[in-house]
């Protein structure tokens, strides 16, 4: 979000609720009172200016968001309630079930196992395991270890042929993965770990200059490199198992947000050079890509990508993530090719909604 977004997020939910309740409900209330009604918004307002000027971004914005769901956000609501006991019961609901999906729900992680039929497969790689982990968006976490561990500890006990990762490592800086290095390099796979970069790996807020942005994007694709992993980066790579050769493809990201229209995707780049007999599975962050490019310019029969984070949740009998992305989460085919679209492990912002964090496990039979 641009700073100014911050700045009317801080004035809305922060500083409007408690003039409201101050000079209303809260007006006979102690001084005490008063002050611990108003810590949560100081608190808010002293990350405004670390978000500002880039400094310690991800925890500025990290806590900045903490605070405005679990104390500022219930505040507004409760304003509505007027002078009664159902403000302070408004609050207190909203601040409980924002505390929930942050710190349970979010974390409640799952496997999701995906049998994907696929005639054309060869018929050595009939029966392959591919674990597909993406978003991990490690920056919501801070230094907290356990639950980048579990996940890595369930991945290894699927034992996986090949693990496969479709972007968004970080939120908005290297450094937010620094301490997970050793955790991370414990993704191992016999076929190896391949990767490409989300809309969020190419850090685009937070940085003082355009140079500091391109020299951090950078560190962040040594980084993984250091892992192990192989980033694709409009790229193939040629596979085998048994007698059947495959190729694994990634490209940087594609996305139908203009915002993210400049970001270096190069579909033709990433599968240049691949024989027109040879089984293709093509990375591609953003699940819009297929419909756009994919399934009208290529004959690749099957996509992964990531992005959306699932949000299954239903409105008046509608998907609202459909409203903007057609295919947000799970299997698609389409003429006998496929694109299944993870729900990811983490989030940009404090929690995710509408559903559990997801590795998926693929299994790939003819």
């Amino acid at each position: 979000m641009k700073f100014k977004t911050f700045v009317i997020l801080f004035l809305v939910s922060g500083v409007l609720p408690d003039v409201w309740l101050l000079l209303g409900s809260a007006a006979d209330f102690p001084l005490w009172a008063k002050t611990a009604l108003c810590v949560p918004t100081l608190v808010t307002f002293s990350c405004i200016p670390f978000i500002g000027l880039g400094i310690r971004y991800t925890a500025a914005v990290r806590t900045f968001s903490w605070f405005s769901f679990l104390f500022e956000l219930p505040k507004l609501l409760a304003c509505f309630a007027g002078r009664s006991i159902w403000a302070a019961g408004i609050g207190a609901a909203v601040s409980l079930t924002f505390f929930f999906l942050i710190f349970f729900f979010s974390r409640h992680l799952v496997v999701k196992t995906t049998q994907i039929c696929i005639p054309s497969l060869p018929k050595d790689m009939d029966g392959m395991k591919i674990c597909q982990i993406s978003d991990l968006h490690v920056g919501s976490f801070g230094k907290a270890q356990r639950y980048v561990r579990r996940i890595v500890e369930k991945v290894l006990s699927l034992s996986p042929e090949l693990i496969l990762f479709t972007g968004d490592l970080v939120n908005f800086s290297t450094s937010e993965v620094e301490p997970f290095r050793e955790t991370l390099s414990r993704l191992k796979a016999p076929m190896g770990v391949f990767s490409v970069r989300g809309n969020h790996d190419y850090l685009l807020h937070g940085h003082h200059s355009e140079a500091e942005r391109l020299a951090d994007v950078e560190a962040l694709l040594t980084f993984e490199e250091s892992l192990g992993w192989t980033v694709l980066r409009n790229q193939n790579v040629l596979l085998r198992r048994g007698e059947a050769a495959f190729s694994v493809a990634g490209v940087d990201n594609v996305s139908s947000n203009p915002f993210f229209k400049d970001t270096g995707g190069n579909l033709a780049r990433a599968v240049e050079g691949i024989p027109a007999d040879v089984f293709t599975i093509l990375l591609s962050h953003d699940p819009s890509h297929w419909r756009r490019e994919i399934l009208p310019h290529t004959s690749i029969p099957l996509t992964l990508s990531g992005h959306t984070h699932g949000l299954p949740l239903k409105l008046a009998g509608t998907n609202p993530s459909h409203w903007r992305l057609r295919e947000s989460w799970g299997l698609y085919e389409q003429d006998g090719r496929y694109l299944y679209v993870s729900r990811g492990l983490g989030s940009a912002f404090a929690f995710r909604l509408g559903s559990f964090p997801s590795i998926d496990l693929i299994i790939l039979k003819r």
